[in-house]
């Protein structure tokens, strides 16, 4: 019998806390400690100190194993006094991940439990609408006002000539008026959160995006452009602090993983970050072979295939300084590990990025997912358009313009004359019936119908009206004209209120086969709360850093985008959050982001007409009866404005991609810069700069040349003859860049599998 992932984990864990204990149990001086799940170690009364016992007991495999698959970390080696306990470190597998229940959702290839219900097409209108109205200058005040909300919804009306490319358009005709109140409900909550917490979430279906155009002030704006104006620049896309360079590399970067760790240089030296040598000692780290872990556990191959293995690097890690809370309670914090690639000396970016940090956290909790459950139920739910067991797709013409009879192909000859042309009458009234707008049509138009421009009655022809067949035909297509589907609104099932207090269990359209025995019946959603400050003070954070700049020319007038929506990182990795911080931008057209997450839908529960639920949801026509469009389980909901100042913060969950901009002035260059940090999920802690030291070269030649030592008093190059001299420990920058390449080269390899293997729908086959 194949075992559920999860609960390999905790056969696994128990199995590691029995033996861990028993070890721990030989050893006389730790007779009395025992193992909780979700604990650190307890002590009785033959422990000298926590220290001294964790540090023998963190030799044992199955303590190191314990320690991670329980979630928990040893307090020794948070403060560096024991071997670095870490995935990819002293038998803790690279690719072990916990359980979906014990962490935040990463939305990479998550487990299937994890993804959220397709959002029906007007929920996302009804999205968009908000998220334009939230960029309008004092919204929040002017919400409140009757007279401006009529105005706004009249302008609304004017959302769907914007650029669908960039995902800006809000078809105001999905928006109907039960649909506008609910919108301006929310959008009077919104108001009133904006007024506590400086920012407003939208998009706010399975997570969210923040904005917060208030929180960043000023002058914090101004120390990150004066902090990083001397930074090297140059034209296109380029990296100021990047987190690709002296990368973890397997198999070549040393680590402090016997103990030790490095501290932040007070003064800004480089000499700071070098332990003591009878501290610690540094160690190659491992290879990690792909694949380990698939021989090592010997999993099934469901539990982990190929493509997804491939989505953990086993040769590089980006590395995460860390981050402590400054304070007993609040977001305050200061780094307290150097930020990769950003030297110590420069005090004024550090304290810059530690205030950014601090001001994310909130955001951050109010768009991460922990679990299988989003942050917001669905505010339109059903199970289909009518609650009758005859579907659209089964629906006939009405009898007296299309005998049932004909089914059976009755001919002319079954007519008389005089029926005929009463018949033929009948149906000339029925094609003389005003079309529905092709935007409310169940069906898509067949490849034999007639053009959807033509009129129908002046296309036949006295040949045409004798033929039975013809006439069949152009009844059937007229008939295709004239079904309209009707969309669901919020509001009829539940209420506002209802939504807000996670009473939504109740549908539009109940179940049509409840007795299903794979069908799930509907439950009320269950909210909950992150708060990052209090679970996770007394362990920290971890903290990707890049800093990048788009610079643009005459020459080069136009940045492309991003071809692909995205999610950061490897899994490995194991960031679950992005924050973005545009600094400063000049002479740039309007930019934005699109944001797109994944979602699943089956027609378990739902009525059976794929016509129908792939209008319902948004998705492609299907090309023809029985044939399923190639549509991956991906659902886009909309974009947001890039502006100077504006702090955007999303859960990894969400996919997103940068759209293209140009210079608005095509004869003077202009710029767009950005802070962008990464949360390591801090359930884990991976390898970070706490970790390592420092591998660039340069900066310890530069360190030695600006202090009054004997060598820095040798020619310049006699001095770089010795520093070649300080062996492997050190990375030149050009062996940094060859790394760089081979992990841009594996990530851009990642994001490709990860498109390629998305599922796609396939209602047809369902019905099979």
């Amino acid at each position: 019998m194949l075992l559920q992932y999860p609960t390999y984990l905790c056969l696994l864990a128990l199995a590691a806390t029995s033996t861990a204990r028993t070890a721990c149990l030989d050893d006389i001086s730790h007779d009395t400690i025992a193992f909780f799940s979700g604990a650190a170690l307890t002590f009785g009364f033959n422990y000298t100190d926590a220290a001294d016992c964790g540090l023998k007991c963190s030799t044992i495999a199955a303590c190191q194993t314990w320690l991670f698959t329980s979630g928990g970390q040893c307090e020794l080696f948070r403060h560096g006094r024991g071997p670095l306990q870490v995935p990819g470190f002293h038998g803790i597998f690279l690719e072990m991940e916990l359980a979906i229940d014990e962490r935040f959702a990463h939305g990479t290839q998550e487990d299937h439990s994890r993804r959220p219900v397709r959002l029906t097409a007007p929920e996302v209108q009804m999205l968009r609408l908000v998220e334009r109205i939230t960029d309008r200058k004092n919204w929040e005040q002017e919400v409140f006002d009757p007279a401006t909300l009529a105005k706004w919804r009249a302008q609304a009306s004017e959302y769907v000539h914007l650029d669908p490319q960039t995902d800006q358009d809000v078809d105001m005709d999905l928006v109907t008026t039960r649909s506008w109140l609910w919108c301006v409900a929310e959008l009077q909550d919104k108001a009133r959160s904006l007024r506590e917490t400086g920012h407003v979430v939208v998009f706010n279906a399975d997570s969210g995006v923040c904005k917060a155009d208030r929180v960043v002030p000023d002058a914090l704006r101004q120390q990150l452009q004066d902090a990083f104006r001397r930074l090297p620049k140059s034209d296109g896309t380029h990296d100021l602090v990047d987190p690709s360079l002296y990368m973890l590399i397997y198999g070549r970067t040393k680590v402090l993983s016997r103990g030790g760790r490095v501290p932040l240089a007070t003064d800004g030296s480089i000499w700071e970050l070098l332990p003591a040598t009878n501290v610690a000692q540094t160690d190659a780290v491992p290879d990690h072979p792909p694949g380990e872990i698939a021989s090592a556990l010997k999993l099934p191959y469901y539990l982990h295939g190929r493509s997804r293995r491939r989505q953990f690097s086993s040769c590089f890690q980006w590395l995460p300084c860390e981050v402590e809370f400054a304070e007993s309670s609040g977001t305050a914090v200061r780094i307290t590990s150097y930020i990769n690639n950003l030297h110590p000396a420069n005090t004024q970016a550090y304290s810059a990025i530690e205030k950014l940090i601090s001001l994310a956290i909130r955001p951050w909790n109010d768009v991460l997912v922990k679990g299988v459950r989003g942050r917001m139920p669905r505010r339109i739910h059903t199970y289909g358009l009518k609650n009758r067991k005859l579907t659209p797709v089964n629906e006939e013409p009405p009898e007296e313009v299309l005998p049932r009879g004909w089914k059976e192909d009755i001919t002319r000859r079954s007519w008389t004359p005089e029926e005929w042309e009463e018949y033929c009458l009948r149906v000339m009234e029925f094609l003389l019936i005003p079309d529905e707008d092709p935007k409310y049509r169940v069906f898509e138009p067949e490849p034999h119908d007639p053009p959807q421009t033509e009129n129908l009655l002046d296309l036949m022809t006295p040949e045409m009206w004798a033929s039975p067949t013809s006439v069949k035909q152009i009844i059937r297509a007229k008939w295709r004209r004239l079904s309209r589907f009707q969309y669901p609104e919020p509001g009829i099932s539940f209420t506002y209120e209802d939504w807000k207090l996670g009473k939504t269990a109740n549908p539009i359209v109940s179940p049509w086969e409840p007795e299903d025995r794979w069908f799930k019946p509907p439950r009320d959603h269950e909210y909950y709360q992150v708060s990052l400050e209090n679970q996770f003070r007394a362990k920290g954070l971890q903290v990707i850093v890049r800093v990048f700049s788009i610079d643009l020319t005459p020459d080069a007038p136009r940045y492309p985008g991003e071809a692909e929506f995205h999610v950061d990182g490897m899994l490995n990795e194991h960031i679950v959050a992005t924050a973005g911080y545009c600094y400063s931008a000049e002479n740039v057209t309007e930019s934005r982001i699109s944001y797109q997450q994944n979602d699943d839908l089956t027609l378990k529960g739902h009525q059976k007409d794929p016509d129908c639920i792939y209008k319902l949801y948004g998705l492609p026509p299907t090309p023809a009866a029985g044939v399923d469009p190639p549509t991956p389980k991906l659902q886009t909901l909309g974009s947001v404005a890039v502006v100077t100042g504006r702090y955007l913060l999303w859960s990894n969950t969400l996919r997103y991609k940068r759209h293209p901009f140009s210079l608005r002035d095509p004869s003077r260059p202009g710029h767009q810069r950005w802070v962008v940090l990464w949360l390591v999920d801090p359930h884990y802690r991976i390898c970070s700069t706490r970790n390592v030291p420092p591998q660039q070269h340069e900066w310890w030649r530069d360190d030695v040349l600006a202090n009054p030592t004997l060598l820095s008093t040798l020619p310049r190059e006699l001095v770089d003859m010795i520093m070649k001299e300080t062996g492997p420990w050190l990375m030149s920058h050009s062996e940094a860049l060859r790394h760089k390449r081979k992990s841009d080269k594996e990530r851009e390899e990642a994001l490709r599998i990860q498109i390629e293997e998305f599922p796609t729908y396939k209602f047809w086959n369902e019905l099979l």
